[in-house]
Order: C-alpha cells, then sequence, then structure tokens
C-alpha cells in the first residue's frame, strides 16, 4: 500500500510535532514538507502521494481551493486547523478533505486518522443539497422561512447559496429581499437557455447568497414543466452548495418532482387545527408518492409558548416529532417584509434572527451526519 505523504504547515513546531507523530506508523514516508503551499500543490500534481497533511492558513478561501485541487488529483487530504466549528469542517470536506483533525494536534487522534485516510480510497462530498420549505395552504410565513433560511446558510458556512422562487404563480422572494433581477426562471428553465443559468441568479448584496426570480407574469409559470425542473436542478447542483427552494401550494407534476429530488422537505405550519389538519394530508400525500418520511421536517412558524394547542399536541394528531419552532415574533417580521431585508438586518439580536440562525446550523449538521452515513 502507498503510504507516501506530502505535507503543508508554515509553522515550524507544527511541522516536528507532525513528524514525530507520523514516525510512530510504520512504513511512512514523507516525502516533501512545503511552506508554499503553491509549490506543494505542483508537487503533487506531478508526484501523486497518496496523503496531503494541509494545515489551513488564514485565507481559508485559498485554502479551499488548494484542498479541492488536491482532491482532484486523486490525492486524500487530511486538514488541520485551529478552527473547528461544524462549519469549517463541513466546508473542507465538501472541498474534497478525507478527514479534519483540529490543532492543536491529539497525537492518538491525529495518528488514527492518518491510518484511515492512507487506507481508504478519495471520497468528496454530495455536490449540493436542496432544502425545499412547502405547505399546501398559504398565509402560513413559508416565504418568510425560505428567505430567511437562505440568508443564514450563506453567513454561516460562507459557500454559494442560491434561493428558487417556485411559488408559482404569485411569488415574491424578490419583494422580500428587494432584488431586481433581470431574468426569471421560466426564462432559463428550457432544453437551450439552462446552461445561462449562472448569469440569471443575482447576487444578494455582497454575501454568497443568490437568487433566481419568480416570473413577473403569471402566464409565464404554466411553462414551467417537471422535465425542466430536473434539468434546472441538474444545472445548479454544480454551482452551488446548498439551493433552497420557496415551493408553490399546488400538488402537481412540477411540485412532486421538487419534493422528489429535494434533500430535505421543511413541511411549514402554524398551531391551529385547520393547519395542523393540512399538514396530515400533506404527510399522507407524501407518503402516497414514495417520498421517505425521514426527508420530511415539520417546522412550526409564528410559536407561542403559551399556545392552547401545544408543541406534544401537535406531535401526537402528526404522529411525528417537530423539528424547529419558529418564535411569533410580529414587529421584526413585518419591518423585514416591509423594508425588503432579512431579519437579521432588522434586529441581529432578536430571537427569531436566532432561531433563523440556529435552524440553518442544525440544518447543516443533519445533511453533513446523513452524507456520512
Amino acid at each position: 500500500m502507498n503510504k507516501n505523504l506530502i505535507i503543508f504547515e508554515k509553522e515550524e513546531t507544527s511541522q516536528e510535532i507532525i513528524k514525530s507523530y507520523l514516525a510512530e506508523i510504520p512504513d511512512i514516508t514523507i516525502e516533501k514538507i512545503f511552506t508554499e503551499y503553491p509549490a506543494g500543490v505542483k508537487y503533487a500534481k506531478e508526484n501523486k502521494p497518496k496523503l496531503a497533511i494541509f494545515a489551513m492558513t488564514s485565507d481559508k478561501t485559498a485554502s479551499f481551493k488548494m484542498i479541492k485541487r488536491l482532491a482532484d488529483f486523486g490525492i486524500n487530504v487530511l486538514v488541520l486547523s485551529e478552527d473547528y466549528t461544524t462549519a469549517n469542517i463541513i466546508q473542507t470536506l465538501r472541498y474534497g478533505a478525507k478527514d479534519f483533525v483540529s490543532k492543536p494536534i491529539i497525537k492518538n487522534e491525529f495518528i488514527q486518522s492518518v491510518k484511515k485516510c492512507l487506507a481508504e480510497e478519495v471520497r468528496t462530498m454530495k455536490k449540493s443539497q436542496i432544502i425545499s420549505v412547502y405547505s399546501n395552504k398559504g398565509g402560513v410565513g413559508k416565504t418568510v422561512v425560505a428567505t430567511n433560511l437562505a440568508v443564514e446558510l450563506a453567513r454561516l458556512t460562507r459557500e454559494k447559496v442560491l434561493l428558487i422562487d417556485l411559488n408559482l404563480p404569485i411569488g415574491d422572494v424578490t419583494t422580500f429581499l428587494d432584488v431586481k433581477p433581470s431574468v426569471n426562471i421560466c426564462e432559463i428553465a428550457n432544453e437551450r437557455a439552462v446552461e445561462n443559468v449562472k448569469g440569471a441568479c443575482r447576487q444578494y448584496k455582497n454575501s454568497s447568497l443568490y437568487v433566481l426570480a419568480e416570473p413577473p407574469y403569471m402566464e409565464q409559470s404554466k411553462m414551467l414543466t417537471a422535465s425542466q425542473v430536473v434539468k434546472l436542478f441538474d444545472a445548479v447542483r454544480d454551482l452551488f452548495a446548498y439551493i433552497v427552494i420557496d415551493m408553490g401550494t399546488n400538488i402537481d407534476k412540477a411540485n412532486i418532482t421538487i419534493l422528489e429530488e429535494s434533500d430535505v422537505i421543511l413541511l411549514v405550519t402554524v398551531v391551529n387545527l385547520p393547519l395542523i389538519r393540512n399538514c396530515q394530508r400533506c404527510l399522507a400525500l407524501f407518503a402516497n408518492y414514495n417520498i421517505p418520511a425521514d426527508k420530511t421536517k415539520i417546522l412550526i412558524n409564528r410559536y407561542l409558548d403559551n399556545d392552547e394547542i401545544t408543541t406534544e399536541d401537535v406531535e401526537k394528531a402528526l404522529n411525528k416529532k417537530v423539528y424547529w419552532k419558529i418564535p411569533n415574533n410580529y414587529y421584526t417580521i413585518m419591518s423585514s417584509i416591509n423594508k425588503g431585508i432579512p431579519v437579521s438586518e432588522v434586529n441581529e439580536n432578536s430571537n427569531i434572527t436566532e432561531s433563523f440562525s440556529q435552524l440553518a446550523s442544525t440544518l447543516i449538521e443533519n445533511l453533513f451526519e446523513k452524507e456520512l452515513s
């Protein structure tokens, strides 16, 4: 078995620690140690070692690009970093890293990880994750959830996130975020123009969030077919790490296709009897279409601790755990909608901003765990 490796590390003390730990693994060959990372990437391309131990620098963007290049060369990459937040770990794995070890390095953890990387083939994570926000009734706050979730995913991960308005025929994501794109989804979701999807996605301010707009005229929404939805998703999966869909309420072929293609479905409701009943119908419908039950997550919007109907009542009625509860904060939400900005820009310290941030973080972790299982 090939046990040749190279090391990317600028700090001399860390280099010595790494070498001393590697000395305890039989038959390891350290080909080179690089303090100039571009030279190391060039060497790796030409010599194809089995493993690259890569200590991230303060320039994360450059580090991620080099990790991806090394993985593309067919080299397993073990990343070392002082930033061991979930978002950073997931990004390194998504860019192609085989494993992650936090700094300061713990000896046993490091040795175990090196052995794992030497023994296994190169594996990269799925290109993207699709999160669809759905309800079969309007007025429950789907668009609020979709837009604020997408904003938080982009903020937490710093990866490219796409928010697609498929709430046809009356979507209004662009109003909620005050975005004025020149091209809408129905103009590019056809066989000849789908390759132009990147140009149709409008960046939100200076963030890593992009928006693909709803059609301005109702009659245009009738053009979108199930096959075009599949073509669209195939195109955007190559460009974005996370794709958030604000869905319409209809159950038609296009919407069923969206649900089938999704990695997570956030089924949005508020706590009242008619809408809980509608949730029951949705879950039954999803089952009829063989949509995996674990894909659907119940999200209660406008939640109040003193509601007459409790969370336990909802769970009993649906025979399913409630995944998340967004608190009722009328002032912040209405200010957000009227100003065309996310809740985090109205009040970054509000309970609803914190809830959306925690929702995004939890989804990231759950998707990551599912990917590795």
